[in-house]
């Protein structure tokens, strides 16, 4: 095996772990959107989230990790949407938020 050969082996073992952690921080975020909207009663549009941002930063450990920001949209009618957002870091979400939205109450009893 040439030197060439096993830095071609190497560069495509590195895509390849990149592609699955990718992968796995998309289903991760997926979950939470799920849960997010289910808390409240929402729609998950599209049943998918989208990666924004992603960038490199430190973790509680010093260690130096991928920072991902990924979107959603959700819905309370159907009529209007709404944005959501996820950060995850090493595998872990950081923080999730929704956009405020509008909440329609239906059959108030008049007093």
């Amino acid at each position: 095996m040439q030197l060439n050969d096993l830095f071609l082996l190497l560069i495509m073992g590195a895509g390849g772990a990149y592609w699955w952690y990718a992968s796995k921080n998309q289903e991760i975020a997926i979950t939470e959107a799920r849960r997010l909207c289910g808390i409240d009663g929402l729609q998950l549009l599209d049943h998918t989230v989208e990666q924004k941002k992603l960038g490199l930063s430190r973790n509680k450990f010093g260690s130096v990790c991928f920072l991902r920001q990924y979107t959603f949209e959700f819905t309370t009618t159907g009529e209007q949407r709404y944005q959501g957002r996820i950060t995850i870091s090493s595998g872990k979400i950081l923080k999730s938020d929704l956009d405020a939205y509008r909440v329609y109450v239906e059959d108030i009893p008049d007093p």
